[in-house]
């Protein structure tokens, strides 16, 4: 027996030193990551995932036929309602409207002189109506002859008639420059027709002609997105529809700015549930955008939902239905807990926890002995 002894020694003293090093563990204090319990505003947030999109977007295109001479902006640019976009060459259409311009201005000095002539005749006609009169009366008291009689009616009737005549060259004269000006009218818009400019102030997202390239009316030529209307159609679970509500703010998180959050709000909540993914649609005004972004690039939408002050709050994940918290003894102790209102950052404790009280990271085994760190 004794002489097995040798063989089963070093097998004995490892486990002795097992047991010692386990005892020295239990006795000597580990770092264990603390937390505070303080009061703090929970805030409950659904997740929607979807893209940046405007509610107006508008495709302009010339509206004549011509070949582009300028382009005034490029894809990416910023514009505002009536700035010119690009030309096209109207040279033809802007010597066509100088000729329209002249004959107008033709037309207008006949139309006057014309209304001048009128004038005269009727002033002459005056004269004559008054010449007749006084020979009707001297005609009755037989103070004259009757071949000077009949001279005034003839010249009164002749007045008369210039009269007349003067009135409808007028109405002629006057045609003819309404209708030099619809010409005019007419000239000038195929002039304008080579100018092209935004009907809205937005982002340039597309250009979809070159310089030199032949275009027919019609044909799109800028796609232009309203800034002021931008909005995140994100994609939100079914379980949250009885949650959402129009005005809910929103905290928008863009893939390419990393954390930071932008602010937008609800503005429409989708009706129809996709019956594959059971996820439906709510769109999201923006309030304020990256430096740089663009249209169709992903966000995730956090909808609050839910916001209250709790008199107790403890991060989220550390606590399930046990908090890890230090005994008397110095040791972890599990302590039952009942959880509220669950935040992205903190959970409401109800009760088992009171402000000022420290808890410990998951993780810690119940029982060890440790010295709290980061918990002022």
């Amino acid at each position: 027996m004794p002489s097995r002894l040798p063989r089963f020694l070093p097998h004995v003293l490892a486990a002795l030193g097992l047991i010692a090093v386990v005892a020295t563990a239990r006795a000597w204090p580990v770092e264990a990551q603390g937390h505070r319990v303080e009061p703090g505003v929970v805030v409950d947030e659904v997740l929607g995932v979807g893209v940046l999109e405007s509610a107006r977007e508008v495709r302009v295109a010339f509206e004549a036929s011509g070949r582009v001479v300028g382009l005034a902006v490029d894809e990416g640019a910023l514009v505002a309602e009536g700035e010119l976009l690009g030309t096209i060459d109207a040279s033809d259409a802007a010597r066509d409207l100088a000729v329209a311009e002249s004959a107008e201005g033709v037309a207008a000095a006949a139309t006057g002189r014309a209304r001048a002539e009128l004038e005269r005749a009727r002033a002459g006609a005056s004269r004559a109506a008054t010449e007749r009169a006084r020979a009707d009366t001297l005609a009755a008291k037989g103070a004259i002859h009757a071949a000077e009689h009949d001279a005034a009616l003839e010249r009164d009737a002749s007045a008369q008639a210039e009269v007349r005549a003067m009135k409808s060259a007028l109405r002629q004269a006057e045609q003819s420059r309404e209708l030099a000006a619809r010409t005019r009218g007419i000239r000038a818009a195929q002039v304008a027709d080579g100018r092209l400019t935004s009907p809205l102030a937005g982002l340039v997202v597309a250009r979809d002609v070159e310089a030199g390239q032949l275009v027919t009316p019609g044909m799109p030529a800028f796609t232009i997105v309203a800034t002021d209307a931008m909005r995140v159609r994100a994609w939100v679970d079914e379980a949250a529809l009885g949650r959402l509500a129009v005005g809910q703010p929103v905290r928008l998180v863009f893939r390419s700015e990393g954390q930071r959050s932008f602010e937008g709000t609800v503005e429409r909540i989708g009706r129809e549930v996709d019956r594959q993914t059971h996820e439906l649609l709510v769109d999201v005004a923006v309030e304020d955008l990256p430096k740089n972004f663009a249209v169709g690039q992903r966000a995730d939408a956090w909808i609050e939902v839910g916001r209250r002050a709790a008199d107790a709050s403890v991060p989220r994940g550390w606590c399930g239905t046990e908090c890890a918290v230090v005994d008397d003894g110095g040791r972890v102790a599990a302590r039952p807990v009942t959880l509220g209102l669950v935040g992205r950052e903190l959970v409401e404790v109800l009760r088992g926890l009171a402000p000022g009280e420290v808890i410990l990271a998951p993780g810690t085994p119940v029982g060890t002995r440790v010295r709290v760190v980061g918990a002022p």
